[in-house]
């Protein structure tokens, strides 16, 4: 009985997702693919992206609502039709900067992203290493932003190490589409939510016999951890689209005497020092591990020697030898 039942549930909430949005063909909830196949007539251009002046932070998107990041080189097959493309970004810059000034920029650029707020930008990780070293300095910041903060940052980013004597070394920019992922999992969503209505229905109506509710009960339980893992990852997917990847890397610049022929020298004397230093630290290190072995070592041989000796003394020293005379 609770097949028949679970059966009929199977085939209202396909019913529900079809006259819903179509998002399946032929009978089965789950051929959302079929909407993305290659043959599928191209979507319209994504329309151009503002800039940051013009764009309003102060309202961000509802957490619930599609969100369209657009395509700033315009097109993005693979869509279905009528969608727009939904991206999701990464970027990368790389700065030469002096390693006195290192600390200020990375500053600098936390602070914009700060300044920003939290919905329009926020800080993933940072670090400095070897602060104030002539060598060895290097820095990493990361962060998730909006188009729109992203976009303001590229037409200022180049003014804006020009105060710390840095300058870019080099830029990166990648895309993914994830249009296919957001609209299947959306579709799978609305399959699984409509599957687990139609369970609660059944359960309402308090079938007779206690086996049929338990079925129920443990299939309701599935359903929705389902759903719920499916909202996780369709909400991952929507952070990625909504919010790009940046990634800021430091490196120290040098003056350019340091780059002429006599470099090595120069580098040289700087580091006869702490070779030096290194090479004593490394001798320490010998004896303090060596001299354990030889003290024991020669407490053994002293003993071993002690020992012979001592058993030459006694082969050495003999009892005299008792001469008897007997009268005739």
């Amino acid at each position: 009985m609770v097949r028949t039942m679970t059966g009929i549930a199977l085939a209202l909430a396909l019913g529900a997702c079809s006259d819903e949005g179509g998002a399946a063909s032929g009978g089965d909830g789950y051929e959302i693919m079929g909407m993305l196949n290659e043959d599928a007539r191209p979507a319209s251009p994504a329309p151009p992206m503002a800039v940051m002046n013009e764009a309003s932070f102060d309202t961000p998107a509802p957490v619930d609502s599609r969100i369209v990041q657009p395509d700033p080189n315009g097109g993005g097959g693979g869509a279905p039709q009528g969608t727009a493309p939904m991206m999701a970004y990464t970027y990368g810059w790389n700065f030469s900067v002096p390693t006195e000034n290192m600390p200020g920029l990375q500053g600098a650029h936390k602070k914009l992203c700060e300044d920003a707020g939290p919905a329009n930008c926020y800080i993933t990780n940072s670090s400095l290493d070897a602060i104030g070293k002539a060598e060895g300095a290097s820095g990493y910041l990361s962060m998730r932003a909006t188009e729109a903060w992203v976009r303001g940052f590229e037409q200022g980013v180049g003014e804006g190490v020009k105060p710390f004597g840095a300058s870019i070394y080099s830029n990166t920019r990648g895309a993914e589409e994830l249009t296919a992922q957001i609209v299947d999992f959306e579709a799978r969503l609305k399959s699984m939510v409509a599957h687990r209505d139609a369970l609660q229905k059944m359960l309402e109506d308090k079938p007779g016999r206690l086996s049929d509710l338990l079925e129920i009960q443990q299939a309701l339980a599935e359903s929705q951890g389902n759903i719920d893992s499916s909202q996780s990852v369709l909400a991952a997917l929507r952070l990625r689209v909504s919010m790009s990847v940046l990634t800021f890397s430091y490196q120290p610049e040098y003056a350019a005497v340091s780059n002429s022929i006599w470099r090595p020298i120069t580098d040289a004397f700087g580091d006869f020092g702490p070779a030096f230093a290194r090479t004593v630290a490394g001798i320490i290190k010998v004896v303090a591990a060596l001299l354990p072995v030889v003290i024991v070592a020669g407490l053994g041989l002293w003993l071993a020697l002690g020992l012979f000796r001592w058993r030459g003394k006694r082969k050495a020293i003999k009892p005299p030898v008792s001469k008897t005379t007997t009268g005739v």
